[in-house]
């Protein structure tokens, strides 16, 4: 089964000069899932509002899957304070709960209890993160979550973290969820 991975494992620089994401090399499991991916800029957020809407819950990290050659967007979402898996396919009308044998090993590690409460306090929604960070590099959004600091208390640098697919190679981009600026030194975040 090839997922993308942790949104931990890629991140890159927004050049001063451009706002472009400078590429980071990327493993090759990535490469796999992205290949199959057809979407364009809205194919993310319009998941996210199908998910929302169908579960009363609000979408905390989604990620494009090709598992068994059937594409579809895995996705933990929030619901009254308690941690929730789910998948939705194309065309985006059928949200699925994933019991713990169809759950892919990246939301097996999903952090909780910081990031529900993470999800509570943010002033830009993972959807507004997300145009952002696609507007920015002008490509669509494969992934999209938490960053790592965002549910530190010791860190001062609160982020969600876009992957983005740009021609076939993954760009992360961080956003403040603060300002929902593209943050330009993403080494300040705990990863």
């Amino acid at each position: 089964m090839k997922n993308i991975p942790s949104l931990v494992l890629c991140l890159y620089v927004v050049s001063a000069n451009f706002g472009l994401a400078q590429p980071v090399a990327q493993p090759n499991s990535i490469k796999g899932d992205i290949s199959a991916f057809h979407g364009n800029q809205d194919t993310l957020v319009n998941a996210i509002q199908a998910a929302e809407k169908a579960t009363g819950g609000k979408v905390m990290d989604i990620r494009f899957s090709n598992v068994n050659s059937v594409p579809a967007y895995q996705m933990v979402i929030v619901k009254g304070g308690q941690v929730q898996y789910y998948k939705i396919q194309e065309p985006l009308t059928n949200v699925i709960e994933l019991d713990v044998s169809s759950r892919p090993v990246w939301m097996l590690n999903w952090r909780g209890k910081a990031e529900v409460h993470f999800a509570k306090q943010a002033s830009v929604s993972l959807s507004q993160a997300i145009r952002t960070a696609e507007q920015a590099s002008y490509a669509p959004a494969v992934a999209a979550g938490i960053a790592r600091s965002a549910s530190n208390p010791e860190s001062d640098v609160k982020a969600y973290t876009v992957l983005l697919d740009v021609r076939g190679d993954v760009r992360s981009v961080s956003i403040d969820v603060t300002t929902g600026e593209v943050i330009a030194d993403p080494s300040a975040l705990s990863y």
